[in-house]
């Protein structure tokens, strides 16, 4: 008797506060965030044209005789493409229109020679210079020529051109390679400058 009259007490005190319940309709709750149901508008999508350019598979080599001490020696440049598209430039002046252009850097090896005897072999990229040029132009320019000038204090003395494919953009520097003593192969440069095209 004494669990009826538990149960009966129990179920009489949920019944009533069940009563106790808010008497609002499903309408009068507003939620705390709204839903837009206006739709996005579309990205416009830009369209892309990526420009190979050219993979150059010439090797161009100048060959000259120079004089040491009492010695001829042969000098021998080889400039050639790494033909590794490893410049990359987004031009997005033009829109709707992007060009992707895809270049490749050049290096030049420079040999010189006593008869069959290599007295001296180093290799000149765009790299080279890194310290010396402005980021944006490193990261978008190619080795384009090296040119002999002239030998004294133990240096060959060379004269480099970089420059930006397809714009204005060229830089111009002079640099000098040991050919003997301790230092060896050591390249130092000077004389960056802005010589436009």
């Amino acid at each position: 008797m004494k669990q009826l009259l538990i149960i009966i007490f129990s179920l009489s005190i949920l019944s009533s506060c069940d009563q106790n319940k808010s008497k609002k309709t499903q309408s009068e709750f507003k939620p705390e965030t709204e839903l837009n149901t206006e739709p996005e508008p579309e990205l416009k999508k830009l369209d892309t044209t990526v420009v190979y350019w050219p993979t150059d598979f010439d090797t161009i080599r100048k060959s000259q005789e120079v004089k040491i001490g009492n010695n001829i020696h042969k000098l021998e440049l080889k400039t050639y493409s790494l033909n590794d598209s490893s410049i990359v430039r987004i031009n997005d002046l033009n829109r709707p229109i992007i060009y992707k252009d895809i270049y490749h850097d050049n290096v030049t090896e420079i040999i010189l020679k006593k008869g069959n005897d290599v007295i001296l072999k180093s290799q000149v990229k765009q790299a080279t210079f890194k310290d010396s040029l402005d980021s944006d132009f490193f990261k978008y320019s190619v080795l384009r020529s090296v040119e002999y000038n002239s030998i004294r204090s133990n240096r060959l003395y060379f004269k480099a051109d970089i420059e930006v494919p397809n714009t204005d953009r060229a830089i111009g520097a002079d640099f000098a390679i040991f050919y003997q003593t301790k230092e060896k192969g050591k390249i130092d440069y000077w004389n960056i400058k802005d010589i436009g095209l």
